[in-house]
Formats: structure tokens, sequence, C-alpha cells
């Protein structure tokens, strides 16, 4: 009997990963496999860790959590409830990136440090059907921003984005 049901979406510069399991599951991921420098949880719970080492890192819904401190380690999760994640995935280890949520409040998307930089940067749909310059986004849609133009965002009550940028 499989618990977990695993997807991963490619892109260009990133990759999305999908969990979705059972209560009482584990995942074990050596460095090799891993790519997850980032994780959101949708709904659900579980506890992770590096293998053989004290502490762990519990998950919390709606929080995008920053996993890049993990990226070259053996990491094992157990679900302590049914859950759904998605994890955000560098393509390159050696390639940092910075993400973050869009807040409830951030009606215009705040860019002002990343065209500073002048990197490329992403916005991705975690949930809901948030509003882009009247454009509507699903799960696991995603938009290459142009740095030149102004995003007017609505999450819609239960939409959430992330949004990320090489660094």
């Amino acid at each position: 009997m499989k618990l977990t049901r695993r997807a991963i979406r490619h892109c260009e510069h990133f990759s999305l990963c999908v969990n979705i399991g059972k209560k009482g599951h584990v995942i074990a991921e050596s460095p090799d496999e891993r790519h997850t420098i980032y994780q959101y949880l949708v709904y659900g719970g579980g506890k992770a860790g590096v293998m053989f080492e004290e502490g762990y890192i519990e998950s919390k819904e709606g929080v995008l959590m920053d996993l890049r401190q993990h990226v070259h380690k053996k990491v094992i999760f157990e679900a302590t409830e049914d859950f759904f994640t998605i994890g955000f995935n560098t393509l390159d280890k050696g390639q940092n990136w910075e993400g973050r949520l869009v807040r409830p409040d951030e009606n215009i998307l705040d860019l002002n440090i990343i065209r500073e930089l002048h990197k490329p940067s992403f916005l991705i749909c975690f949930n809901g059907k948030p509003t882009i310059n009247n454009k509507t986004m699903k799960r696991y849609e995603y938009s290459t921003l142009d740095l030149s133009k102004e995003y007017n965002i609505n999450l819609n009550g239960d939409g959430v984005l992330g949004l990320f940028y090489k660094n």
C-alpha cells in the first residue's frame, strides 16, 4: 500500500515537488536526490530532521519553510497527519535563491530589492486562485516577472503566492 504520491513539475530555472500522503508515512531523502530549498505545507503536518542529528523541524500549515541549510544532508520526514506539501527545488545546489510569500496586505507586489539586483524572478501559486493584473492563477502555475512592470495582486481570500528570485 503506497502512502505517498509524488509529482515533479520541471521548469527552466527550478522545479516544484509535490508530496501528498497519509499520517504515519516516512520519507527519507539522500543529498543526491534532495533539491528542496523551500517548502509550503498546504495542509497536514509532520516532523523532519537530519539523520543522526538531534532536533527536528515541525511543519506548519501556511508557512513557507526555508530548508536551504538541509539541501546537502540526509533528511527524514514522518507525517503526524495526512499531508500535502509543495517544495520549491533548485536545479543547481550551488545557486542561491531567496523566497517569501506574498503578504495578504500586499496589493502591489514589492519588487524594490529585486529590481536593484536585476535577478530572474518568479511568482508561483501554491494555493487558491489569486489574481495578478486581472489574470487568475491556479495551483502550480508560475509566471516569470518583468521587473519593469507593476503587479497588482488580489489573493482572493485563500490564495497563496510565493515570490522567488535567484540571488
